[in-house]
This record gives structure tokens, sequence and C-alpha cells, in this order.
């Protein structure tokens, strides 16, 4: 969620917009389409990469519709308040891609804006005709032994590292579970060397994976997700 810019039609500074501004991201508010003229809300629209609208049904379909007849690739997500279809629908009509609660805790919105943002990248490659090993900024490169950075950075990966990032940039939206991983690195050693690997905990494999990038001048967005497994984030 890093450096993620997001443009927020809110009537007021709420706890989502703090989270997420603790999660890294670079978040405008508006407080209403209202009292602002087309052209700001237009200029606001192309400085961001995912709208969130938090206002009433009305204002929240007018902008859904504006960014959508701009024809930018945005990630749109609507807060609505007690369920009402047709207000459901008519976000969905208009272009959002998600539609949540307001009793929604500020982790899932970060959760659902990341889903999205993996999302359009992953249609984005397969529209260029581009390699599926490649997330944003990160390319897995030499059929998977050295992970590259846009920023320059290289590093070359060991026979472990590689069944570990290859599992997790295949797997659906960059989610594996420790089983996943285990049978992964059970696998790559296994065609690699024909036996076991010296360390079969994925855990420890990150570890040092981390460490080593952090030498590189990199930092492989490998986190944890308690109790299931890891998610490459961005």
């Amino acid at each position: 969620m890093r450096d993620r810019r997001v443009w927020a039609l809110a009537p007021d500074d709420n706890a989502d917009l703090q989270y997420l501004r603790a999660q890294g991201c670079r978040v405008r508010r508006c407080g209403s389409i209202e009292d602002a003229d087309r052209e700001t809300v237009r200029a606001g629209l192309l400085s961001c990469d995912a709208v969130l609208l938090m206002a009433d049904a009305a204002s929240n379909c007018r902008t859904a519709r504006l960014a959508r007849d701009m024809g930018l690739s945005l990630d749109m997500v609507a807060v609505m308040g007690p369920a009402r279809r047709g207000e459901l629908t008519a976000l969905l009509r208009v272009g959002v891609d998600w539609v949540m609660r307001q009793d929604d805790s500020p982790a899932l919105l970060a959760a659902v804006l990341r889903t999205l943002r993996l999302r359009r990248l992953d249609h984005a490659a397969d529209a260029a005709g581009l390699v599926r090993h490649g997330i944003g900024p990160w390319t897995l490169e030499d059929q998977g032994w050295s992970l590259r950075h846009r920023g320059g950075a290289s590093l070359r990966l060991t026979v472990s590292e590689r069944a570990i990032l290859v599992c997790l940039f295949e797997a659906p939206g960059h989610v594996a579970s420790h089983a996943m991983l285990n049978q992964a690195l059970l696998q790559g050693w296994r065609h690699a060397y024909g036996r076991r690997p010296h360390d079969p905990k994925p855990r420890g494999v990150i570890s040092r994976l981390r460490w080593r990038g952090l030498q590189a001048g990199m930092e492989p967005p490998i986190e944890s997700l308690r109790g299931y497994g890891y998610v490459w984030e961005i």
C-alpha cells in the first residue's frame, strides 16, 4: 500500500482515511462534489490510481460516472450505509468495482484496495502479452533465478528462494498457504538436486531472502498472513 495515491470523496477525515495514511497511502480528500467545480474533481481523479466514494448515493454515482467517462483506469470502492438494493445496483452500473458497508473495518478496505490493484496489474500484463512472473515493479527473470526491481536492484536467487517466489508470483492473488509453499520447496529441490531441501520451512527461507534483499538494495514485500501463509503485497 506504500505510496498508493487515493482520492476520496468523503465529508470528513474518517478512520478509514487515517488508517490508509498510516499504511503509507497518499490520500487526498474532497469534502463535497457540490462544493468543487468539475475541473477540480477531474484534476483530483487524474492524480490518483484509486477512488473512495464515501458521500451520499447521488454524489458517489456522479463521481464514478465522471471517472469512467474520462476513461481512467482506476480502482473504485464505494462505502454505503444500510443495504439498499437500488443504491447497490446504481453503484455497480456506473462502474464501481467494490461496495463496502460503513461498519467494515479499515483493514478490510486496505485489503480490497490491494486486491483490486493486483487484479488490474494482472489484466494489464495479460493484455500486453507479458510473462506472468511480474507484479508491479517486480519481475522474476532468467527463468525465475533472478529477482529484479524496476529501480535497478537485482538479486540472484537460491533454489529455495526461487521455489518460494515462483509459488507466490503464480498463486491467485499472489497469496500462498504454508502447504503450497512447502510443496513448492520440495518440488524445487527434487527438480534441482533430486533430494529434500536442507531447510524445509518457508519461514526460514523468507527471512533470509528479506535480509539478502536488503543487502542488495531492495525490500521484497512478502507479508505474513498469520495462521495461513504469505502474500506478495504491493
